[in-house]
């Protein structure tokens, strides 16, 4: 097999795996699917810094940044409360939902970044 068209098959693959995984946001949960959370009285939770939070934020929302989430898992309340967390991209947020779900919440939604959480 010629070297030149096995690489253009290797780069094509790997064009494809980066666009998916982009595409995939990070985890994120559809829009309705957050909002119909949201309605419904989850708990929103920013993950940013307290400087990031106090430029805006999403209303309603609390502010637990992602290096303190660990040490005030007791404010989250019952495992079977619906959360959602977001921060800046989508990306912290993740990580947040990662945590809380390693402590047993069971219904953690990625909300991905505060202009995500536009409805």
């Amino acid at each position: 097999m010629n070297f030149k068209f096995l690489l253009l098959i290797v780069t094509a693959a790997a064009a494809v795996f980066v666009f998916l995984s982009f595409k995939s946001g990070c985890g994120l949960d559809s829009r309705a699917a957050v909002k119909e959370l949201i309605d419904n009285g989850a708990l929103v939770v920013d993950v940013r810094t307290p400087e990031e939070y106090a430029a805006g934020h999403y209303e309603n929302s609390v502010n637990i940044p992602l290096g303190e989430l660990e040490s005030k898992i007791d404010l989250f309340g019952s495992k079977d409360n619906n959360i959602v967390v977001y921060c800046r991209t989508g990306n912290r947020s993740e990580k947040a939902k990662i945590i809380l779900e390693r402590y047993g919440f069971k219904n953690v939604t990625n909300g991905g970044g505060l202009k995500d959480m536009q409805f």
